[in-house]
């Protein structure tokens, strides 16, 4: 291939990367939430196991918005799980594409360095065949 085709193919290849890497960071990010979002909820139901586990008297409007909340925090838990898992798989197919663009830009560049060595050596043949030649000098 000519170097200019390979330029051009290595610069289609960065910007898969950059897109890759993209990909990778966010998806880590949304994962990186996900953890929070649990967190949080584990939190706000241990507060809540905690008022009733302390034995004050709590009204039954409050106690009816706690089984409510704790209702809600379990198929929010649910979603969270499953948005994590989603994220943790594209993760994965993130992080493959990279590596497999990685592996491209590696053989591009080798193949560019390649066809620079031979751009070189054909420059240096037709410099040594435009050469003009000195005739042997004559024996007496």
């Amino acid at each position: 291939m000519k170097p200019r085709t390979l330029t051009r193919l290595d610069m289609l290849a960065a910007e898969q990367e950059t897109q890759a890497l993209e990909a990778v960071r966010r998806h880590s990010a949304t994962l990186h939430q996900a953890g929070e979002q649990r967190g949080i909820l584990a939190a706000y139901r241990a507060r809540l196991a905690q008022t009733w586990q302390d034995g004050a008297v709590i009204p039954a409007a409050q106690a009816q918005r706690a089984g409510q909340f704790s209702a809600a925090s379990h198929g929010a838990e649910g979603q969270i799980i499953h948005a994590a898992s989603l994220a943790a798989a594209q993760l994965e197919t993130a992080i493959t594409q990279l590596g497999q663009v990685k592996v491209r830009r590696r053989a591009l560049a080798e193949a560019l360095r390649k066809a620079a060595q031979a751009a070189a050596r054909e420059t240096e043949q037709r410099a040594e065949r435009d050469r003009p030649h000195r005739p042997a000098p004559a024996r007496t």
